[in-house]
């Protein structure tokens, strides 16, 4: 790799720092740091530690009781020696907080990776809130954020279980679409409504029940897509069940109202019951479908007819119109908002993936990447970049 038009001048600088240095290079924040991957445009690192994008400003923020002003101090550094980053540190007293982005080589523009570490150092627990502030125009979702069809950002699954959870909902993005199908025969309007994993995506739920609790979840389904058996089944998993695999036309039939039983129970004892609806390996159409979802108290044998008539709906503990207006996210999202518990002298790292100039960040339910992978792929490509 020849062009250096980007990356030559961040390493020109650093050279010689290091030398000096050993191993870590800094220069206060008067100028932007710029990261990249070799003949790439850069993102930049603005004096206040914002991650700058073609699409906008991305600002970490941090608050909480005890916590102090601090002077933000923006270093470049070399990741694993070679890989050029932006870093931003700021003492709040009891707390520093440490900002690291660099470049990984996502096919085809590559994707920013914003670490954010949280450090204890006054030997006490201590409960904070990170929050990250986006530009008016983003639209955020339960893993992504978005302007129009775009992900500019996106919330690795380890990150998302920082953030507050309601009693019961889905647990990954996957598309609503209410109105898609046509039940026929005396049916819950909620069969109409469907939620849909497009690319094989899972479609998940977690309920709040006793931890170690159990009950009876019904899974209501109606194919109206296809008219013939063999293109969509599917598998459907509730937590301490047997797994059951249907082909709903082959089971019931096109536009045909359907409900399978499960005796559920909390096998882990987290106080949740989680349900999934997943792709048959192989299957012709891979994108699962789910229009229903009852959860009964243990014990209850509900009689179909009813059930798919949608009479028995209020003497569900939850009843779920799957896709449709009673339908929530798992998360409390809306805004980019995580609650840390640091317990004394500890340490809590978050990660976000960040478009780059001309890029998007994948979604974390279709990309194979990982924390590990990408930084690796970075790793990789400026060990074997040779500048001319």
């Amino acid at each position: 790799m020849k062009n250096r038009s980007h990356s030559g001048r961040w390493l020109g600088g650093l050279a010689g720092v290091v030398a000096g240095l050993g191993t870590v290079a800094w220069v206060l924040g008067a100028e932007p740091i710029e990261f990249s991957s070799p003949g790439f445009p850069p993102s930049r690192m603005d004096a206040e530690g914002r991650l700058i994008e073609d699409w906008g400003v991305v600002a970490v923020r941090l608050g909480g009781e005890g916590l102090s002003a601090g002077a933000v101090k923006v270093e470049a550094v070399p990741l694993d020696g070679c890989i050029p980053a932006a870093q931003a540190t700021v003492d709040r007293g009891p707390v520093r907080m440490i900002c690291t982005a660099y470049r990984s080589p996502v096919f085809p523009a590559g994707v920013d990776v914003l670490t954010v570490r949280l450090e204890e150092k006054t030997h006490q627990p201590i409960q904070v809130t990170l929050a990250l502030d986006l530009p008016p125009a983003v639209k955020i979702g339960m893993t992504t954020a978005r302007i129009e069809n775009r992900i500019v950002l996106s919330v690795p699954r380890e990150t998302l279980a920082l953030q507050a959870v309601r009693d019961w909902g889905y647990c990954n993005e996957t598309t609503a679409m209410p109105g898609w199908a046509k039940p026929e025969g005396q049916a819950d309007p909620a069969f109409a409504n469907i939620r849909a994993g497009m690319g094989g995506v899972p479609i998940l739920y977690r309920f709040k029940i006793e931890p170690k609790g159990q009950a009876l979840v019904a899974l209501g389904l109606c194919e109206s897509h296809y008219d013939r058996p063999g293109i969509r089944p599917i598998l459907c998993e509730v937590e301490g069940a047997r797994p059951q695999r249907v082909d709903p036309i082959a089971q019931w039939g096109r536009h045909k109202p359907g409900v399978l039983l499960f005796q559920a129970r909390d096998v882990d004892g987290n106080g949740q019951l989680e349900l999934a609806v997943r792709p048959v390996p192989g299957a012709q159409d891979r994108n699962p479908i789910l229009n229903v979802v009852w959860v009964f108290p243990a014990g209850r044998t509900p009689n179909t007819a009813k059930l798919i008539a949608g009479q028995l709906n209020a003497s569900a503990k939850y009843y779920v119109d799957v896709g449709g207006q009673n339908d929530q996210c798992f998360y409390q999202v809306g805004k980019l908002e995580y609650p840390v518990a640091l317990p004394a002298d500890g340490v809590k790292e978050l990660m976000f993936w960040v478009a780059c100039p001309g890029g998007s960040a994948p979604a974390p339910e279709t990309t194979a990447w990982t924390a590990e992978t990408l930084r690796q792929a970075a790793r990789q490509v400026w060990q074997a970049w040779q500048p001319k």
